[in-house]
Parts: structure tokens; C-alpha cells; sequence
């Protein structure tokens, strides 16, 4: 029953950290809305920042166990599990809109030292599946995979997806943009059938 209590808070705050921002969330509107008591969330969470904090790593969790799942698909080639990863990146604001907050304000000069802090956990939580994914790749079909790779592959991705966002609200998004820039990833890296 804890577990649950806890998740139904995280989940009942991600949506208010959406609407409203970290800073215009209380723990009293997070309370109100599920119909229990503050004192129930300080029995699981010792303060917003902390709320926020956890509700974040638990949307890295998510993503983490979604590319995995992909790369873990034995049916499906290569090349495709990492469309699949590349497609599900450029959706991480629609899909993980707090976790990519937390990417785009990190990359700011004057952000909040806790944005960075998570995005450097999400970053080593991304890297941490790609190396296992590409060590396990044939070394003389995919030769040019080196130590650098899986920081290379996570740069890119990140960088597109900001792109990507960017245009989106911009109304200034081709609609063959995506899939340009999936195929130049891929192209990039060279990943074959």
C-alpha cells in the first residue's frame, strides 16, 4: 500500500508540476486533489523539492525501461530498434514533460544546480543502457563504435530533440523534419539492416 500511496502523489504532482511549474505547485493543491491530508506527503516526501526531485527520476525510470524494452526485442533488427529509440527521444516532451524541463532549463546558464544534478542521472541512466546495447553489437560490422560512442549517440539525439521542440513551438516544423533528421541519424551512425 506505501508504494502505491507514494506513486499516486508522484503521479497527482507530475501533473500539477506540468500545469503549473515547480515554483506555482503547493503541497496543499497536490493534497487537495487526491483527497488526503499534507502531513500524508511529508510522511512520504520531506518537501516539494524533493516531490519534484522523485517524480522526475521516476519519468527516467519510465524512459530508461521503455528504451530498453525496445533494445531488448530480439524479432525486430537492429537498425530499427534504434528508430524506435531515436522516434521515442524526439517525443520525450510529449511522453516526459517534466524530465524534459529538466533537460532544457540544465543547459542554461543560470539554472537551478538540482536540474543539472538530474539531468547528469538521466544522462548516466541513458548511457549506462546504450553501452550495454552497443557492446553487445558485432565489433567488425559496427567498427565505428569507440569509448566516445555512446556519449556521441546521446549528444545528437539530445541535440535534435531541442531542435525539434523548439520548431514545434515555433509552428515552424516541416513535417519532413523528423523523418529527415531520423534518417540522418541513423545514417550518421551508420547502423545497418
Amino acid at each position: 500500500m506505501a508504494k502505491t500511496r507514494k506513486t499516486e502523489i508522484m503521479k497527482a504532482a507530475q501533473k500539477r508540476f506540468i500545469r503549473h511549474g515547480l515554483h506555482k505547485t503547493t503541497l496543499e493543491e497536490v493534497a487537495r486533489d487526491l483527497r488526503i491530508g499534507k502531513a500524508t506527503i511529508y510522511h512520504y516526501f520531506p518537501s516539494k523539492d524533493e516531490l519534484f526531485n522523485q517524480t522526475v527520476l521516476l519519468e527516467i525510470d519510465e524512459f530508461v525501461t521503455t528504451i530498453k524494452n525496445y533494445f531488448n526485442n530480439e524479432e525486430v533488427e537492429m537498425k530499427q530498434r534504434f528508430q524506435e529509440y531515436f522516434l521515442f527521444k524526439m517525443k520525450l516532451g510529449e511522453t516526459y514533460p517534466l524530465l524534459f524541463e529538466v533537460v532544457k532549463q540544465s543547459l542554461c546558464e543560470f539554472t537551478n544546480e538540482k536540474f543539472v544534478q538530474l539531468h547528469l542521472t538521466f544522462l548516466q541512466k541513458e548511457e549506462e543502457v546504450l553501452r550495454l546495447v552497443l557492446q553487445s553489437l558485432n565489433k567488425e560490422t559496427y567498427s565505428f563504435i569507440d569509448s566516445q560512442f555512446t556519449r556521441l549517440l546521446i549528444s545528437q539525439t539530445t541535440g535534435t530533440l531541442l531542435l525539434y521542440q523548439m520548431q514545434r513551438t515555433q509552428n515552424f516544423l516541416d513535417a519532413a523534419f523528423l523523418e529527415k533528421a531520423k534518417e540522418e541519424f541513423l545514417r550518421t551512425f551508420a547502423f545497418k539492416d
